[in-house]
């Protein structure tokens, strides 16, 4: 079995983390939540570092985790869903590791999360607006990954498989454990 890592990518609620767990318990793999990680580290909320120290720290925070994550090995993990908005995050991974981007309807995101008020990136006031303008403006940097899966109506369980399937027709070393 080889031994190079996997990062599930995508806006937020697209299923990153329920997926990558998934995942990794069938690929025999070690799972990374990025932002748990970060979350862990700093011993705050993701909404708490972007209110009191900004994205911009926020994003160095996540560049250096995943420069330590790539010395790693046989690993799943699932990135937050701006960290391949920097060039230099996309050039760490695609030296070692495959991407595979998840996407959903910008309503199914909605749904996902409407209640969930830590997401500092949406305000209080018409998060599917919001959605919709954050999910264009990072669209050209969710594109540029070949592998794509859409979870608007699938469970974690199909879209792990969907990602399984195109592992397999990529590199027939990517074996279930």
């Amino acid at each position: 079995m080889i031994k190079h890592n996997l990062y599930i990518t995508g806006f937020m609620g697209a299923g990153k983390s329920a997926v990558g767990q998934v995942l990794a318990k069938k690929l025999g793999k070690i799972f990374i939540d990025m932002d748990k990680a970060i979350k862990d580290r700093l011993g705050s909320s993701i909404a708490h570092i972007f209110t009191f120290r900004g994205e911009n720290y926020f994003r160095k925070l996540e560049t250096n985790l995943l420069k330590e994550i790539i010395q790693r090995d046989d690993l799943v993990v699932a990135t937050g869903g701006g960290t391949f908005l920097s060039e230099e995050n996309v050039q760490l991974v695609n030296k070692r590791g495959m991407v595979i981007c998840l996407f959903a309807n910008p309503m199914v995101i909605y749904k996902r999360i409407k209640s969930d008020n830590k997401r500092p990136l949406l305000g209080d006031r018409n998060k599917l607006e919001e959605i919709k303008c954050l999910v264009e403006k990072r669209k050209i940097h969710y594109d540029q990954f070949p592998w794509q899966v859409d979870t608007s109506r699938l469970t974690v369980e199909e879209v792990a498989d969907e990602i399984l399937n195109i592992l397999e027709k990529k590199d027939r070393s990517w074996k279930i454990s």
